[in-house]
């Protein structure tokens, strides 16, 4: 089921009065229960293309497409937790008080973290505050999730384990997922379609063996690695 679509999106910025185009007639699809990977050198349009898809910003041009029941949340680079909060109410943070707090405990253990509910951000580890992270954008009751480089910040071994705990949390909820990334190696282990972005447009879209274990090692992740740089290259 398609979750969003977009078509001819267009924006510009103004700098010192010189239009600085960023965005250029860039369309996709995305879908809900797939990981659609954004992936681009710097400054091609990643992160301004996720800020029109939240809201945040109004397009020059072009439309975005979402079914009215269908929420979009947003999950950041930095996890962003209220360090005066416990991880559970980080995850809650945001929601009625009169929250269903049986859907917060199923929550917390979807990711992991039901010895750590009470614990505040500075007693838990980077990858596990982005875990609550996750959760709070969850508990929003989001069914397509923005992802802004989340694991950028983590080291290799905890981006490993995060990677793989997008892809569980994926299929279990069937969420739909955008997530921006400049790694190749983990677009290619999350990504079910691949958009690689160049000048402000879509120039290949990469679709991935839909496999129970990804290793970016073999065939044809090592295939389609080498198109992509080439892509990025020239």
């Amino acid at each position: 089921m398609k979750a969003l679509i977009v078509q001819d999106l267009e924006k510009s910025y103004f700098l010192q009065e010189n239009k600085h185009s960023v965005l250029n007639k860039l369309s996709f699809t995305a879908t809900l229960g797939e990981i659609t990977v954004l992936l681009g050198r710097s400054g091609c349009g990643k992160t301004t293309l996720l800020r029109l898809l939240s809201g945040l910003e109004v397009a020059d041009a072009g439309t975005i497409s979402i079914p009215p029941t269908k929420k979009v949340g947003m999950m950041f680079q930095e996890a962003r937790l209220m360090p005066w909060l416990t991880c559970e109410e980080n995850i809650a943070f945001g929601l009625p008080k009169n929250y269903d707090k049986k859907y917060i405990d199923n929550l917390i253990k979807t990711v992991g973290l039901e010895d750590f509910k009470k614990a505040y951000p500075t007693q838990l580890s980077g990858g596990m505050q982005q875990r609550a992270a996750l959760a709070r954008t969850l508990a929003q009751h989001s069914d397509i999730i923005l992802m802004d480089e989340p694991f950028a910040a983590l080291d290799y071994f905890t981006r490993l384990q995060m990677q793989q705990e997008v892809l569980r949390i994926k299929d279990m909820l069937g969420t739909g997922i955008i997530f921006v990334t400049h790694n190749i190696d983990e677009a290619l282990a999350i990504g079910d379609k691949i958009l690689v972005m160049d000048k402000g447009k879509i120039s290949q879209e990469i679709y991935v063996p839909k496999v129970s274990d990804r290793d970016v090692l073999q065939e044809p992740f090592i295939s389609f690695k080498k198109q992509i740089l080439q892509a990025l290259m020239y």
